[in-house]
């Protein structure tokens, strides 16, 4: 199926690795030029040559810290200054720490804050006019399963992810009749660092090494095993174009069937 993408601008935030970097690989495939960020400038660099020498599309990289307001900014006036226009925001960022309600300062839950709430705002309140003056625009939040079922230990994510889709419906209904579009995704478990940090500490807990987790939390879904970062991109490539027009402020699982809700 032609998705009709070429030539198309997709920036990806927190797309050095993981999940991130999978949605950039599938887009440049899909004939998008891409611009990617991430903190580290080596492993941003590394993600720029493997997905570059993967499709051969064109790669803006910049180093950004998402959770911060001036970073995200100079980031989209670089992009903006490489390619005139953004038509697909991806927004992304890495989880913020586990723990339950007691476990957090006022200082950690306005840092998960900044992370997980205040880039998507950031980003969409920077991209969202441009869009709409071009008429045509597709905003993509990758959140998690959490805002549709809370998840043990992870009191941060689950409030501020369950925020972010309150945001995201709002502006999808806001943007609508100028060409935007706006969906939220929410991954299961995928093989990521994000799952490799969280997978080690509950087998830590459970006194099993990492494979024995991996094997026994695999056999616990109902496709026996963990998505790969590339088939979120496929997701992402299909809501990004103009095929998927008539979808708007979705949320929907990528998940393996792992989510056991009704709606």
């Amino acid at each position: 199926m032609d998705l009709r993408l070429k030539g198309k601008i997709a920036v990806i935030l927190a797309s050095s690795a993981g999940i991130g970097k999978g949605v950039a690989t599938v887009l440049a495939e899909e004939g998008c030029k891409i611009a990617i960020c991430g903190r580290r400038m080596e492993k941003l660099q590394t993600a720029k040559k493997e997905i570059h020498g993967k499709t051969g599309k064109e790669v803006f990289a910049k180093t950004v810290d998402v959770s911060r307001a001036e970073s995200l900014n100079d980031f989209f006036s670089a992009v903006y200054s490489e390619y005139g226009q953004i038509d697909i925001l991806v927004n992304n960022a890495g989880g913020p720490p586990a723990g339950d309600s007691t476990s957090f300062t006022d200082r950690d839950y306005y840092a998960a804050f900044e992370l997980s709430l205040m880039s998507v705002i950031r980003s969409c309140r920077i991209v969202l006019p441009k869009m709409k003056g071009q008429k045509f625009g597709r905003i993509i939040t990758i959140a998690s399963t959490s805002v549709k079922c809370v998840m043990e230990d992870m009191i941060l994510s689950n409030t501020f992810r369950n925020a972010v889709v309150g945001f995201n419906k709002s502006l999808a209904i806001e943007a609508a009749i100028d060409g935007v579009r706006v969906h939220t995704l929410m991954p299961g478990p995928f093989m990521t660092d994000r799952v490799n940090e969280l997978g080690g500490a509950a087998a830590k807990r459970e006194r099993l090494s990492f494979n024995e987790w991996k094997k026994k939390a695999e056999s616990n879904t109902p496709l026996r095993r963990f998505g790969s970062p590339e088939e979120i991109g496929q997701a992402v490539a299909f809501l990004s174009s103009e095929l998927a027009d008539y979808m708007n402020g979705t949320c929907i699982p990528v998940d393996g069937g792992i989510l056991a809700n009704v709606i």
